[in-house]
């Protein structure tokens, strides 16, 4: 097939969508497939290269202090990016993907997209994703502009595609998990460093951003009973991290801050005793998934916006979302069982297997041809004539 890749951002591995379209990207060459990608890009990496839309410094500075980059449709190169593919996949619900699916329909070309950001991600920027009626506005603005016109979505989450059931929207929504590569996995006896010998390490990956909840984690610690022994690990950036770091200086140990290679990540992952991922909005949590697949056990926030939970197999591996109190006490009862924290590696090791890239692939090209087979360039979600009744296709329930 010729398939065409639309995202804002692809050639920057800092966020979670643009590093699961480059592993989807790879996978698909290597499984012999042409694949155009229409993107932002400064650095001649392909022949279908867009600009950055500017907004004005202020308002473009608030976006890329998130790691993130909108780009700034052009006609001509979005037709010769989807000219003659047998489909297009957008990933964004901004103004690139939703100018791409208007070209699509005009041009017959089949077209799926992908539901990677929900508005309380936004809006929690701007401390605002407790106001419901600006959440509403962005959830009618991505399913007017956008998804109405989509038949079939890739949901990377079960938690997302009841999302979208609960905002009708009316498509087939594929839970398919965006993928973790076989980088990670694990390594027996990887021995921690000798920085960190004797402590209790305890490792978080993601954003420095409010939503990511880094300060549940170093409140926790501060009432853990074994506080002087534990070692937090903070891996990323973002524009929240000098608060963070200032927050941890109470600590009796204070966490350690990088931004790690793949090769340190996977490192790090197999000699971690703990991974805690407390986000509070997460649509599927990749570095929860690398975690478990390099048999590092996770507690995980049971937050209703966050589909992180799928990623546990034990009763102690989630809290209370947002009580602090409640993960201390899951942190110190992990301490304090050391032959099941070591059992459970082996679990939740063979629990990612599910997660793999490779398994997704398979679910992906199914969403295609499905997508290719029924397509309807004069679809409209919002047309009673014309849509269809929402159906969730769960492939981790249908295959095994």
């Amino acid at each position: 097939m010729i398939i065409t890749l639309v995202t804002d951002q692809f050639y920057q591995s800092n966020h979670g969508t643009s590093v699961s379209a480059q592993r989807f990207y790879n996978g698909l060459i290597k499984r012999g497939h042409t694949v155009r990608v229409l993107s932002i890009d400064e650095g001649n990496n392909t022949a279908y290269a867009l600009k950055e839309r500017y907004f004005g410094k202020p308002i473009n500075d608030i976006i890329n202090s998130q790691g993130f980059q909108l780009a700034k449709p052009d006609k001509d190169t979005i037709k010769r990016a989807i000219e003659g593919a047998d489909i297009v996949h957008v990933y964004m619900p901004f103004k690139l993907g939703y100018k791409t699916i208007e070209m699509c329909r005009e041009m017959n070309i089949p077209c799926t997209a992908g539901f990677h950001i929900i508005p309380e991600n936004i809006t929690s920027t701007l401390y605002m994703n407790k106001v419901e009626l600006v959440n509403s506005s962005l959830w009618e603005k991505f399913k007017n502009c956008t998804y109405r016109y989509i038949k079939h979505i890739h949901c990377p989450s079960l938690m997302v595609a009841n999302l979208l059931m609960e905002h009708n929207f009316n498509s087939v929504l594929h839970v398919i998990s965006n993928g973790y590569n076989d980088s990670f996995k694990v390594i027996e006896n990887e021995q921690k460093p000798s920085i960190f010998k004797n402590k209790f390490v305890i490792t978080f990956i993601g954003r420095f951003s409010r939503e990511k909840r880094h300060d549940l984690i170093i409140k926790a610690v501060q009432e853990s009973k074994y506080a002087n022994k534990i070692q937090l690990v903070f891996g990323g950036k973002g524009p929240i991290k000098k608060h963070i770091m200032n927050m941890a200086e109470d600590l009796p140990i204070y966490p350690f801050f990088s931004f790690f290679t793949t090769e340190q990540l996977v490192s790090l992952l197999n000699f971690s005793d703990l991974y805690i991922h407390p986000a509070d909005i997460e649509v599927e949590g990749m570095s929860c998934i690398e975690a478990i697949a390099c048999g590092c056990v996770p507690i995980v926030s049971n937050s209703p916006k966050s589909a992180t939970p799928q990623f546990t197999v034990h009763e102690m591996s989630i809290f209370e979302h947002g009580d602090y109190h409640d993960l201390a006490k899951k942190i110190d009862w992990w301490i304090e069982h050391p032959e099941e924290l070591k059992a459970q590696r082996k679990v939740v090791a063979e629990h990612a297997l599910r997660f793999s890239i490779d398994r997704s692939m398979d679910y992906y090209i199914d969403m295609f041809n499905s997508a290719i087979k029924d397509f309807d360039k004069d679809y409209d979600g919002k047309n009673k004539k014309k849509a269809i009744e929402p159906k969730i296709v769960n492939y981790y329930q249908q295959k095994k």
